[in-house]
């Protein structure tokens, strides 16, 4: 055989052996499961905050701010509760709202009858009254999707959140700081069943022993899936922002898994 052709035969071997045999497919990569897209993070500024003013029906005014998401909506939508002897401007020194703006939310933070800008005397009853009221004012907007909803309370304003959420079956969900067991006879666990299965985030501070205590009986209690974050040293309600500043994106990540946009 000459030289040449000692060369080219292992070569033509190495080739043949690299072919791929006839009807067998090349293995592609698994495509990943479309998952539904979380709130959009924020690309453009959103328009500043609006004072709202929403009749209760008593007559009284309950005063607000809306703060709105980017672009034009709809939005999904988060209400605020303050805590006892509290105002909704509480939360502006938090720093959620621009969080959840941030993050593609519109936020409506409201002063409760008895406190702030919205006066009248303190009848937590009466609030049970007032909180459809607000809920429908939001969820009536056409800048808002009533679909995607949920509430933060604090403290007094937690375990009014859930007994708002329990009788609001649209509310998807409910974060809860420093909620209690019975707090001025606003009571939570008889609220538990009618709020069934939906979920709870509930945040708490082990020193603070009474809202410690009511988060992991409430978290035991609850019928649905509840997320219990409990710190050391954190305070009580809005204040746990000061002291746990990643508390924020704790409640905003929450969110945005419970409030996907469906495709």
């Amino acid at each position: 055989m000459k030289p040449l052709t000692l060369m080219i035969l292992p070569l033509f071997l190495l080739l043949a052996a690299c072919r791929t045999p006839a009807g067998t497919a090349t293995p592609t990569a698994p495509t990943p499961p479309t998952r539904p897209a979380a709130p959009a993070i924020a690309t453009t500024a959103p328009a500043p905050p609006q004072d709202v003013s929403i009749p209760a029906g008593d007559g009284l005014a309950i005063q607000g701010t809306f703060y709105p998401g980017p672009g034009s909506g709809p939005w999904p939508a988060i209400l605020l509760l303050h805590m006892l002897g509290s105002q909704r401007q509480a939360w502006d020194d938090t720093g959620l709202p621009p969080a959840l703006n941030q993050a593609g939310y519109a936020v409506l933070a409201i002063d409760l009858r008895g406190h702030g800008q919205t006066g009248g005397s303190i009848d937590w009853p009466q609030v049970d009254d007032d909180l459809p009221r607000v809920w429908a004012y939001l969820t009536g907007r056409d800048d808002v999707d009533p679909a995607r909803t949920a509430i933060i309370g604090a403290s007094i304003g937690a375990n009014l959140a859930l007994r708002a959420a329990a009788n609001l079956p649209q509310v998807r969900g409910v974060v809860l700081l420093s909620p209690g067991l019975d707090y001025r006879g606003v009571t939570t666990t008889d609220a538990l069943d009618r709020y069934g299965p939906r979920p709870l985030l509930i945040v708490a501070s082990e020193e603070d022993s009474t809202a410690a205590s009511a988060s992991r009986l409430l978290t035991d209690l609850t019928p649905g899936e509840a997320r219990l974050i409990m710190y050391d040293g954190a305070g009580h309600g809005t204040d746990m922002f000061t002291a746990r500043p990643e508390l924020s994106a704790e409640i905003t990540g929450w969110l945005n898994r419970l409030l996907a946009a469906t495709e």
